[in-house]
């Protein structure tokens, strides 16, 4: 048998509180959740069993009770932990998520000591750097970005141009969060050039719109492959997304939801489930389909990683 593809989805994982509607105020929930991680999950997911990609996820994190637990958590999604480094001394991030009366969401956090901010500064970068780009696929985010320091950012941003040179796939998605940022500028610039990197960039119009101010997600798209990007597929919640190739813009209708209760990973799911289509060799039409469909069963259920029974399509298909 061949050797199976690799992916890593690189970033940062954290601790995740959330509170569900009906229940008494102060009510939380623990698990685990993090952009990047998020993605991963529903990449393996929409995979199956499937034993012709590996999929592994690439951070740091603390050496508290909390931190000491996620490396088990994440195995038991059937993502590889061989990545992930303990940090001796150090922390692991939580963010909690709350609802008004309305069931508006806010979200805190608490990750400004955490680990995963010397992923690319802890002595260890040229060798992760040199294992990273040997694998067949790299995901990450504006979020993972944006919790470096600049020399880890550009180190980040050179493992990405290194392997899409290389003929590898780079997933990307801009996930601006302006409290993350120095400035707009910084973010600005660093996601463009993040986006020129991507072989496949998948970003939320919303965010889009916040840092470069387009008129809609076609203009998005346009601009993303002037940046530099191979293909892109710009999100708009529920709405079709616009799916481009230099020379070929066509819009993929959504998915309906049954019920929509946290929309806390619906782009995350959305790009885990497109980038497992990618890396079977699916069409970007298949791989926006199956995110549409991946994202409808996320929001229906709490948190950012919901029960395994809500994602498992019986059909065994990635669309």
């Amino acid at each position: 048998m061949p050797a199976p593809l690799r992916i890593a989805f690189l970033g940062e994982c954290m601790i995740e509180l959330y509170e569900k509607s009906g229940e008494a105020p102060g009510t939380m929930h623990r698990t685990v959740g993090g952009d990047t991680l998020n993605a991963a999950v529903y990449c393996r997911r929409a995979l199956g069993s499937d034993p012709a990609v590996d999929v592994y996820y690439v951070t740091r994190l603390g050496d508290d009770p909390f931190g000491r637990e996620i490396p088990a958590f994440i195995e038991a999604e059937g993502v590889r932990t061989t990545h992930v480094h303990s940090a001796t001394g150090e922390t692991t991030g939580l963010y909690a998520i709350s609802r008004d009366a309305h069931g508006e969401r806010s979200f805190a956090y608490w990750r400004s000591t955490a680990a995963a901010r010397r992923l690319f500064t802890d002595g260890r970068e040229d060798a992760l750097a040199d294992e990273l780009a040997a694998l067949d696929a790299l995901y990450f985010t504006g979020i993972s970005l944006a919790i470096l320091p600049p020399e880890g950012r550009q180190r980040l941003l050179g493992l990405g141009e290194r392997m899409k040179k290389d003929g590898r796939i780079v997933g990307f998605d801009g996930n601006y969060r302006p409290r993350l940022w120095e400035s707009a500028d910084a973010a600005r610039e660093t996601i463009a050039a993040a986006h020129g990197v991507a072989t496949l960039t998948m970003p939320g119009l919303d965010d889009e719109q916040a840092l470069y101010g387009d008129r809609d997600a076609h203009a998005a798209a346009e601009r993303l492959l002037g940046f530099g990007a191979s293909a892109t597929i710009v999100k708009s919640g529920g709405e079709p997304a616009v799916v481009a190739e230099p020379g070929n813009v066509r819009e993929i209708a959504g998915r309906k939801a049954e019920r929509i209760v946290d929309t806390t990973s619906a782009g995350d799911s959305f790009n885990g489930a497109a980038m497992a289509v990618v890396l079977k060799g699916g069409s970007l039409d298949r791989a926006a389909e199956a995110g549409h469909r991946m994202a409808s069963a996320v929001i229906g259920e709490y948190g950012a990683i919901v029960g395994r029974e809500a994602t498992v399509w019986p059909d065994g298909s990635l669309s």
